[in-house]
């Protein structure tokens, strides 16, 4: 049997989703490397050291989001021949992406909402 992979036919979001998945693989398993040779505590440590910098490096990653958006909309709709009116809709939601972002950064990775829910529930 053989197998045929028809590169020609995969659209960049397909592609993007397949580089993405393998980009999630490969953290996966060098964090999972990382738990066997190092103990958690120290894990926790180097983690809690790094949260400044991990937040440098998302809030980089938004604005660089926020600034190619109308660029990448362009490509994304020339590559996968969108008309005018669905690129213009596409365009416009930059600032709702960016909004939606901005609120799964503060309430899920900075905890916010787990805070809160714990002096909600506190006795």
């Amino acid at each position: 049997m053989k197998i045929t992979v028809y590169f020609n036919r995969l659209s960049p979001f397909w592609f993007g989703m397949a580089v993405l998945t393998m980009l999630v693989i490969l953290v996966g398993i060098g964090v999972a490397t990382w738990q066997f040779f190092e103990n958690p505590k120290a894990i926790q440590g180097h983690l809690e050291a790094a949260k400044p910098y991990l937040f440098g490096w998302r809030m980089l990653l938004l604005g660089t989001l926020i600034t190619l958006w109308p660029h990448l909309m362009a490509w994304f709709g020339q590559h996968s021949n969108w008309s005018s009116e669905k690129l213009n809709f596409a365009i416009s939601w930059r600032w709702r992406a960016a909004l939606w972002l901005l609120v799964v950064e503060v309430g899920l990775i900075q905890g916010v909402i787990g805070t809160f829910l714990r002096y909600l529930f506190q006795d």
